[in-house]
């Protein structure tokens, strides 16, 4: 048994007894490759240290938790108040059950910038940085699963026993094969022929998780389907039809309603953040005011359910310039730059401000995605300033720190989408999403290894023995909650979110204890080398 050993890496760190001046520190931001590891935006450590000569680290601390702060209120106005309308919106308009929808729709729109192909996860020159990125998935997963269902198990749910068993048996075994392939060892030559093993692998991922998900869809349209013809059994009937309008596909304007009006509903964030504490409102207003006028929110409690054009128009023109940091290359770039443009002046040219457009689920959903991209931003941001004080202040293993503190924004972007779930009365969505999750994170997590050149000539091992660990706790807790779930009648009680908040903070203290050398990682009996 060997596995990765990230000891010898050279870490973002200085030495706990000498005394850390400015100029030591930002030497270490710009030398240190790993400082920078997760840099998207901003880069932390060079701009207080180099920049603005900052010499205590007492002081960096209390500016990366003020920080954090306003990253976290962000992420949950962005959350909140326009990932979440839209998402609802469309399961109310897809012709598929709650959970269906959820489970098929939620994991590719809320990781629809992770996942983005054209955005890179490892980095070639350096043979750390896929061992790190792979610590930084398995805890994704664990984080998905134990956040999702506890936040379900406080206000309490009943899955149905063939879904439950289905979700549950289908995640171990993805779990189980992705443990299998990524133990291996491959030599990545175009004279061997580990890289065919590596595709044929792949590949079936890949092609297990698309059944999956076809089997999924088909179920869920069928028995909405069935449903909807035993609520409505004469709805094929013409006069059972809302209005003439709805048949022609067309709506009538609202005369009744004006452009200034329908603006100020869009963008007063003091009404529309109302179930929200007042000294919130009121500092978040202002930035409410910018994403508001270019983040549709199509929403039944507004009029004309929350459309409105304009805002539609510019969110068409503003997104290709949102997708710049992903990495685009300039063709593709260009590309998605002259088809949002144009979908922007067709929506301009063929909808009316005062009527509801025929197709409104489409702008609904360009909503949701630009809301993700915000909220991928958010979460990134805040994975970076944690990675560099953390690494810098505890001098802690890097894969050890991607375990334990990293996904702390999709974490809480995930409670809050549960909780307003919840309190919609929309149990099986709310099922469905915490599902999604940890499903896409399963059956995603070695195709993107492998399609962004994680497994090369430098790197051709990702699994460290701290990962390792990780895994068999993602294995102790997915298998023993459902045994748990199963014996409690398949309801999601109090119970289980006690005993899931156990099993994390024995993981986090055996992390700790595996740190500081008191034990060695599980399922290891000596020191272990390269």
């Amino acid at each position: 048994m060997s596995f990765v050993n990230l000891s010898i890496v050279k870490r973002c760190s200085l030495p706990h007894e000498s005394f850390r001046l400015a100029n030591q520190t930002c030497d270490l931001a710009k030398s240190t490759f790993s400082c920078g590891s997760f840099v998207h935006l901003i880069n932390y450590l060079e701009i207080f240290f180099c920049e603005f000569n900052l010499h205590k680290m007492v002081a960096y601390g209390v500016i990366s938790a003020v920080i954090l702060v306003i990253q976290f209120s962000l992420l949950f106005m962005v959350t909140k108040y326009f990932f979440v309308p839209n998402l609802v919106t469309l399961i109310e308009f897809a012709p598929l059950t709650m959970f269906g929808f959820s489970f098929l729709f939620f994991g590719p729109s809320f990781f629809v910038s992770y996942y983005n192909s054209f955005c890179g996860v490892c980095y070639f020159p350096k043979f750390n940085m896929s061992p790190l990125h792979f610590s930084k998935m398995v805890g994704d997963i664990m984080r998905y699963f134990v956040m999702g269902v506890m936040v379900i198990c406080m206000q309490g749910y009943r899955a149905d026993g063939v879904t439950l068993w289905s979700c549950m048996t289908f995640i171990l075994i993805g779990l189980g094969y992705l443990f299998v392939v990524t133990k291996k060892s491959y030599h990545i030559d175009p004279e061997y022929t580990d890289s065919y093993l590596l595709t044929f692998r792949v590949t079936v991922f890949l092609y297990t998780f698309v059944i999956v998900l076809l089997v999924v869809l088909v179920v869920s349209y069928a028995t909405f389907q069935q449903s909807a013809r035993k609520a409505n059994p004469r709805s094929n009937l013409f006069w059972d039809m809302d209005s003439g309008d709805e048949v022609l596909g067309k709506y009538q304007k609202q005369r009744v309603f004006s452009r200034r009006e329908l603006w100020l509903k869009t963008v007063n964030g003091y009404k529309n953040m109302k179930d929200s504490h007042v000294i919130y409102r009121i500092l978040m207003m202002p930035i409410y005011f910018i994403i508001s006028n270019f983040v549709p929110v199509i929403s039944k409690d507004r009029y004309l359910v929350g459309w409105t054009k304009y805002t539609s128009c510019l969110c068409l023109i503003v997104l290709p310039f949102i997708g710049l940091p992903h990495g685009f290359m300039a063709v593709r770039w260009i590309m998605l730059l002259m088809v949002c443009w144009t979908l922007s002046i067709l929506t301009f040219m063929s909808t009316h401000s005062l009527r509801r457009p025929d197709n409104v689920w489409i702008f609904t959903f360009l909503g949701l995605i630009i809301s993700s991209v915000a909220m991928s931003f958010l979460s990134r941001e805040i994975d970076n300033i944690t990675w560099q004080y953390i690494s810098i202040h505890f001098d802690l293993m890097p894969d050890v720190t991607a375990l334990l503190y990293f996904g702390f924004g999709e974490m809480f972007s995930e409670a809050i989408v549960v909780r307003c779930l919840q309190q919609m009365k929309m149990w099986d969505a709310t099922f469905g999403v915490v599902m999604s999750m940890v499903t896409y994170a399963v059956f995603l997590a070695f195709p993107l290894l492998y399609y962004q050149g994680c497994y090369n000539t430098n790197c051709w091992k990702i699994t460290t023995a701290t990962t390792e660990t990780g895994i068999y706790f993602i294995f102790l807790i997915v298998s023993t909650s459902l045994l748990h779930i199963a014996m409690s009648g398949y309801e999601f009680r109090i119970s289980l979110f006690f005993y899931l908040l156990i099993l994390t903070v024995i993981y986090v203290t055996l992390q700790w204890m595996m740190h500081y050398g008191w034990m060695l990682p599980l399922a290891t009996l000596h020191h272990l080398n390269n």
